[in-house]
């Protein structure tokens, strides 16, 4: 049986908009719109993982004040075999933070981020939970 794996990831928002990232080809979730996140490490909590992997994908320091906002199943590439679960952290930016994915240690995982409103957003099917939660932020 595989390991249930534990994953951390943060909606940041800015007035009206949410910041997501563009999935490298090379990546899980090819070419798709998502959120900073990532796998929580050890005995890591998973806002401290949330915050960590939100810095290694966009060279941007949060603070480690995030609210929790749910929870996603995360599946296989079948996209039917479940292998773990997503803690999901919100946090509301006075400022439009933009990433930098050159200088970021895992910037390569995304080819691009941008903000987007509720009316924009381009998110597929196969990320429905996130879909869900983000709509929540932006009601």
């Amino acid at each position: 049986m595989k390991e249930f794996k534990r994953y951390s990831g943060v909606i940041l928002k800015h007035k009206d908009e949410v910041l997501l990232c563009k999935r490298s080809p090379e990546e899980s979730l090819p070419n798709q719109w998502s959120i900073p996140s990532g796998h929580i490490e050890g005995k890591e909590s998973p806002m401290d993982a949330a915050v960590r992997e939100f810095k290694e994908e966009t060279n941007l320091k949060l603070p480690n004040k995030l609210d929790l906002i749910g929870f996603i199943n995360k599946y296989q590439k079948d996209g039917v075999t479940k292998k773990g679960m997503m803690y999901v952290f919100y946090y509301n930016s006075e400022k439009q933070l933009q990433p930098n994915l050159e200088k970021a240690k895992d910037g390569h995982e995304h080819t691009k981020c941008q903000y987007f409103t509720k009316k924009n957003l381009d998110i597929t099917k196969e990320n429905d939970q996130l879909l869900k939660l983000i709509q929540k932020v932006l009601k």
